[in-house]
């Protein structure tokens, strides 16, 4: 997991240094920025993971030693809608973003140890705030930042569940904020900007069940890491 990551963010540098390099090429759609609408899509590598927050910070020794995140490599595609509104600010709507996510709970008992797959399907819409530097030949450097909505199609909280038989469930409907970076490089037909943005959810997206597995966590926090590709 630690490698995939790595090699994500190698690649997402090395994308960046390609953009500050073809700053000194000659110029690239001219006429790009003065459209005010312009539509594309996005590709995108994430990883998901889990904040835990314990009800308490001694676990019953006889019951549950520990509780782990096992984290896992996702994928999503989606599309975007960007409204120029001057030389250095846009606003930019991404909806609606398919993103498949993993992220494993491993549960430490006296006897063994229990692994609980949460898997996620969630339809994303997120509303951003992109300031960008100013052009320079074939790129721009930027900042992005806003809201996220997000409903998972893949939640477990109508799965029949036991001691036997463990589910932790998150819930559908969760809600966010995403803050990130990337850069815009401008090539003779389209558009291309390699980003990298946290994701984070506010309020406890977990569902109580009244079994173990979520007696002793008070919350459950979403995160996630995403390294986007769009293109425009």
């Amino acid at each position: 997991m630690h490698t995939i990551h790595r090699r994500q963010i190698t690649a997402f540098l090395l994308l960046l240094f390609l953009g500050l390099a073809k700053s000194w090429a000659q110029p690239n759609l001219e006429q790009y920025d003065n459209r005010r609408l312009h539509f594309g899509f996005t590709l995108a590598t994430n990883s998901g993971r889990l904040h835990l927050d314990m009800k308490n910070s001694q676990f019953p020794y006889d019951t549950l030693m520990n509780v782990g995140v096992k984290n896992f490599p996702g994928i999503g595609l989606g599309g975007i809608v960007n409204l120029h509104l001057g030389n250095n600010l846009d606003v930019r709507l991404m909806a609606p973003v398919i993103s498949f996510v993993q992220r494993n709970l491993i549960y430490d008992f006296p006897n063994g140890r229990k692994e609980v797959e949460i898997e996620s399907a969630y339809c994303d819409a997120s509303l951003l705030l992109k300031y960008k530097s100013d052009r320079r030949k074939n790129s721009r450097i930027y900042v992005i930042g806003g809201g996220r909505l997000s409903y998972d199609f893949g939640s477990t909280i109508n799965k029949n569940r036991g001691l036997q038989s463990p589910v932790v469930s998150l819930v559908p409907f969760t809600y966010g904020w995403e803050v990130g970076f990337g850069i815009d490089m401008y090539f003779e037909y389209f558009k291309f900007s390699p980003e990298i943005k946290l994701c984070n959810t506010i309020g406890n997206a977990m569902h109580k069940d009244g079994y173990i597995f979520t007696d002793f966590i008070e919350r459950i926090n979403p995160q996630l890491i995403q390294i986007s590709f769009h293109f425009e």
